[in-house]
């Protein structure tokens, strides 16, 4: 005769089933969550070798040092790349329109992003950067600082490449903490 204490589980069916339903759901989250992230970090970088053809190849740029996307009305790649000669040269490559022509900036005509950096330390002491980028606005190089302010709003400040005068200022305000 069999011991009936270790043939039968106390665990209901329905708990079985439950947990077992919780487990694949979790493993089919997890499975596209690494799919969606994967297809994003694509998606981050696509087209930058093809700029940086197009650029080494109708610019006096011989090397490309870096080189990022910027999301505005318009959706630019922007490079920082080096000529012959050394000078350091800022490209602003229009996405939507093909035939619309490039802005090439020679660093040594704007404000350089530790000016920038220094200015913004001065006026904002006690926030949080988070990063200084370059930027194109209605046709106007801009320097994007981003940063979250005293008040813990998240900011974007676009100030003048030539001048480091305000253009716009964004706040966004956390609605819960």
């Amino acid at each position: 005769m069999r011991n009936s204490y270790y043939s039968q589980s106390n665990v209901p069916n329905w708990l079985k089933w439950s947990f077992g339903i919780i487990c694949l759901i979790f493993i089919l989250g997890s499975i596209y969550s690494v799919f969606l992230y994967k297809t994003i970090q694509k998606n981050k970088f696509a087209g930058f070798a093809e700029t940086e053809e197009q650029v080494l190849r109708e610019t006096e740029l011989t090397v490309i040092d870096d080189i990022h996307r910027f999301h505005g009305e318009d959706t630019f790649h922007i490079l920082f790349g080096t000529t012959k000669e050394g000078k350091i040269k800022i490209i602003f490559v229009p996405l939507q329109d093909n035939d619309k022509a490039f802005t090439v900036i020679d660093e040594s005509e704007i404000i350089q992003k530790e000016s920038i950096l220094n200015q913004w330390h001065n006026q904002c002491q006690g926030c949080e950067l988070i990063k200084i980028r370059p930027a194109m606005i209605e046709s106007e190089p801009l320097w994007e600082v981003t940063y979250i302010d005293k008040s813990r709003r998240y900011t974007f400040d676009y100030l003048s490449m030539y001048d480091g005068s305000r253009y716009e200022q964004l706040r966004f305000k956390q609605m819960y903490d």
